[in-house]
């Protein structure tokens, strides 16, 4: 599995969004470091093509084991068609997860608030 950097396309005042470009089945997204103090609350948003696929949000304290990271209503994050999610958390990272399926072609933002 190839890892997929990200790249930030914007940044301020504690708001951060990043971009995972052309996402597919067989990658493995970067994992981003939160800043915050306090966590983060933030949305993540796919677009593209899920070829019967699945996006998940994972978090890690100890940068090797991953947990799927819920929504605001208590529910696995898990997008397979266009959306968003909402959640918080105050994981050390995160990072989306790409599931299942095949021909996946997706693009990921993953917009955070951070706490100071």
């Amino acid at each position: 599995m190839a890892v997929k950097p990200f790249t930030t396309t914007f940044r301020a005042d504690g708001v951060r969004v990043l971009f995972w470009e052309g996402v597919t089945e067989n990658d493995t997204c970067a994992p981003v470091i939160l800043m915050g103090l306090e966590g983060a609350v933030g949305d993540l948003q796919a677009v593209g093509t899920f070829g019967s696929a699945s996006v998940a949000l994972q978090g890690s304290n100890d940068q090797a084991t991953y947990a799927a990271l819920n929504d605001q209503n208590g529910d696995a994050i898990a997008l397979s068609a266009e959306g968003a999610a909402d959640f918080s958390t105050a994981m050390l990272q995160i990072r989306p997860h790409p599931t299942g399926g095949s021909s996946q072609d997706l693009d990921l933002y993953l917009c955070l608030r951070e706490g100071r």
